[in-house]
């Protein structure tokens, strides 16, 4: 499937879920949810997502709310066409319909998972250093020589890397320098 038109599928979907919120809404409120005004639900509870003082807002307006539902269809559309450009031979319209209506969802849960991410990432790139510190070690003792005195457990990683420090500490500002060994990621 083109990966442009899998993107207009995938919008459609899109605004699927964003006619089944507005159903719902209107179900619920017994009004266009663009009129609702948050002091007119019954009963207005205190939710840990509302800030003191929003209880009392104005209601947002239609303008909002069509600007709301531009927006997910843009990121249906843009995440099934991404998908669709990426394997174009395993998208047909039903896999693009299926990705546009959760891709909203999708995208709220991998913005969650960054943070994450780059933790793993630079735990990662920390074990990267002390494996192969660990096999140029093994590599000397294979070959039968000593290792240099700066190859020693209590090394600075450039000495470990190979990399002469000339007596001049040089700043490094790596990832691996400034995150704790023991996974905490706090700066050394």
């Amino acid at each position: 499937m083109y990966w442009l038109m899998a993107a207009a599928v995938g919008a459609a979907g899109g605004a699927s879920m964003e006619a089944v919120d507005i159903i719902k809404a209107i179900k619920w409120h017994r009004q266009m949810p663009w009129n609702v005004q948050s002091d007119t639900i019954d009963p207005p509870q205190r939710r840990a997502d509302v800030r003191p003082g929003e209880e009392r807002l104005p209601a947002p307006g239609w303008k909002a709310y069509w600007f709301a539902g531009l927006l997910r269809l843009f990121v249906s559309g843009t995440l099934t066409g991404a998908v669709a450009a990426a394997y174009p031979q395993s998208t047909n319209p039903l896999v693009a319909l299926l990705i546009g209506l959760g891709a909203l969802s999708a995208v709220q849960h991998m913005t969650t998972l960054v943070p994450l991410m780059v933790k793993s990432v630079g735990r990662a790139a920390l074990g990267g250093v002390v494996e192969e510190a660990q096999q140029q070690s093994q590599a000397l003792q294979q070959t039968g020589q000593q290792p240099a005195p700066a190859q020693s457990a209590g090394a600075p990683p450039e000495q470990l890397m190979g990399r002469p420090s000339g007596g001049n500490p040089q700043p490094d500002t790596g990832v691996a320098s400034q995150q704790d060994p023991t996974g905490g990621g706090g700066a050394a």
